[in-house]
C-alpha cells in the first residue's frame, strides 16, 4: 500500500526523520521464525537454500561461524574476529562479493566503450520464471543468441565477433519479482586479425529479435498447446517487441557501469537504509524511487509480506548472475588476448589486496583492525576454530 510520494529523499526525510537505525539482519531475527511457521499454515514453499541463507545471514559475524585469535607479539593482548557468512543475502557481505566480482569483470573487459543494454520481457512472463526457476537460463540464452545472430548475420565477411557479459536481475525497485537482463557490449568487435568498432545498435532488431527468440525458447520448455495462446497474445500487445533500452553514453566510463549493473549481484534487493518504521501491528514502512517518474514512494506493508518478498530473488545453488559471452568467454582468441584492459594482469594483485578484509576496514572506519589497542602494535595471527 502506497502512502506517500515524494520529489526528493530530502523531502521525504523532513516529513519522515530518521528517528531509529534498522538493520535487515535485526528485522530476520525478529521475524523469521514467525513467518516460517505463517508459511506452513498457508501451505507456502521455502526453498531450502533460501533457509540456508538467511541462517547464515543471522549469524554473520559471529562466533556461531567460527573464530579467528590473534595475538600481540609486544603486551601479549588477543583479540577475536568473528568469521562472516559469505552469503548472497548478507548486506556486509555483499559489499565484498561486488567489489571482487567488479574487480573480476574489468579484468576481462577491454579497454574500450562499453554500451549498458537492458532487455526487459511482459510482466504476463515474469510467474513462469518464478514458478520454474531453471527458465531464467533461457533469458541468458535469449539475449545471447539475438547479440550473436545480428552480428553474424551483418559481419559475415568481417568474421567479426562481439564481447559482451550479462547479468540478471529479478526485481524492480521496489523489490516484486521482475525480471530482467542487464548486458555490457563492447562497442568494439573482434576478428581473427582486425577489429572495428560498432557503435550502432538497431533498437527496432533487438526488441523484435529478443521477443522472438525468448517465446520460442518458452515454447519449447512449456510446451506448444500450454503456450500457445500465451505467445499469440503477447505478439498482439507486443507487436514492436520487447522493450530493450540502449541508450548511449549513459555512463562516463566503463568501470561506472559495472557498478551500477553489480550492485545487487551479491548482496539482498533491499538496503536497510530504506526502512522508515515498523510499528506495533507488525507493518514495515519504507520506500523506494519509482522508475516511471522518479518520485520517492513510500510503501506500507505487513512484515511477513516484506519477508516473502525478498527471500524469492535468493538464487538457486550454483546458478550463476554473471555471465561471459563473444569473444569474452574465449580462452584462445588471439586478438583478444593482444587487448589492452581495463585492469592489467600486472595490476590486478595490488587490486585483489585491497579486498582483504583488514584493507576494507582500514579504508571505511580509518582504523587498522589489527592493531593492538593497549601498545598500538599490529597483531599476528595465533590459532582459530569454528
Amino acid at each position: 500500500m502506497i502512502i506517500d510520494t515524494f520529489k526528493t529523499e530530502k523531502e521525504l526525510r523532513i516529513k519522515y526523520p530518521k528517528n531509529k537505525h534498522f538493520k535487515l539482519k535485526d528485522v530476520f531475527i525478529s521475524y523469521w521464525d514467525n513467518f516460517v511457521k505463517f508459511a506452513e499454515y498457508k501451505n507456502l514453499y521455502i526453498r531450502p537454500v533460501v533457509f540456508r541463507d538467511v541462517k547464515r545471514m543471522m549469524i554473520c559475524n559471529s562466533p556461531k561461524l567460527g573464530t579467528s585469535v590473534f595475538k600481540c607479539p609486544s603486551c601479549g593482548n588477543y583479540k577475536f574476529v568473528y568469521h562472516t557468512c559469505k552469503s548472497r543475502f548478507c548486506n556486509s557481505c555483499g559489499i565484498k562479493y561486488s567489489k571482487q566480482r567488479s574487480l573480476s569483470i574489468e579484468s576481462k573487459l577491454i579497454s574500450s566503450t562499453h554500451r549498458h543494454l537492458v532487455f526487459t520481457i511482459s510482466d504476463i512472463l515474469w510467474p513462469l520464471f518464478l514458478e520454474k526457476r531453471s527458465r531464467l537460463n533461457l533469458l541468458f540464452d535469449a539475449v545471447s543468441s539475438t547479440l550473436n545472430s545480428w552480428y553474424k548475420s551483418q559481419h559475415k565477411s568481417l568474421n567479426l565477433k562481439p564481447g559482451f557479459v550479462l547479468t540478471i536481475h529479478t526485481f524492480g525497485r521496489d523489490d516484486k519479482w521482475n525480471v530482467h537482463i542487464h548486458c555490457l557490449l563492447s562497442e568494439v568487435a573482434l576478428g581473427n586479425v582486425f577489429s572495428k568498432k560498432l557503435d550502432f545498435i538497431p533498437f527496432d532488431m533487438l526488441r523484435k529479435r529478443f521477443q522472438k527468440i525468448l517465446l520460442d525458447l518458452l515454447e519449447k520448455d512449456i510446451g506448444k498447446s500450454n503456450f500457445r495462446y500465451v505467445k499469440n497474445f503477447i505478439y498482439s500487445k507486443y507487436d514492436n517487441g520487447f522493450y530493450v533500452r540502449a541508450k548511449k553514453n549513459e555512463f562516463p566510463n566503463s568501470k561506472k557501469a559495472i557498478s551500477y549493473i553489480l550492485r545487487y549481484c551479491g548482496r539482498p534487493c533491499f538496503a536497510s537504509y530504506r526502512i522508515i518504521d515498523i510499528d506495533e501491528n507488525d507493518f514495515i514502512s519504507f520506500f523506494y524511487q519509482r522508475h516511471e517518474d522518479d518520485l520517492f514512494v513510500i510503501e506500507k506493508i505487513h512484515i511477513f509480506e516484506f519477508i516473502a518478498r525478498l527471500i524469492r530473488h535468493i538464487p538457486d545453488p550454483q546458478f550463476k548472475t554473471i555471465r561471459y559471452y563473444g569473444f569474452y568467454a574465449s580462452k584462445h582468441h588471439k586478438l583478444y588476448e593482444k587487448c589492452q584492459r581495463l585492469i592489467s594482469k600486472e595490476k590486478l594483485p595490488f587490486y585483489s589486496s585491497l579486498n582483504k578484509w583488514r584493507t576494507l576496514l582500514l579504508i571505511s572506519f580509518k582504523k587498522d583492525p589489527l592493531v593492538c589497542d593497549v601498545c598500538n602494535t599490529v597483531m599476528e595471527f595465533d590459532y582459530g576454530f569454528t
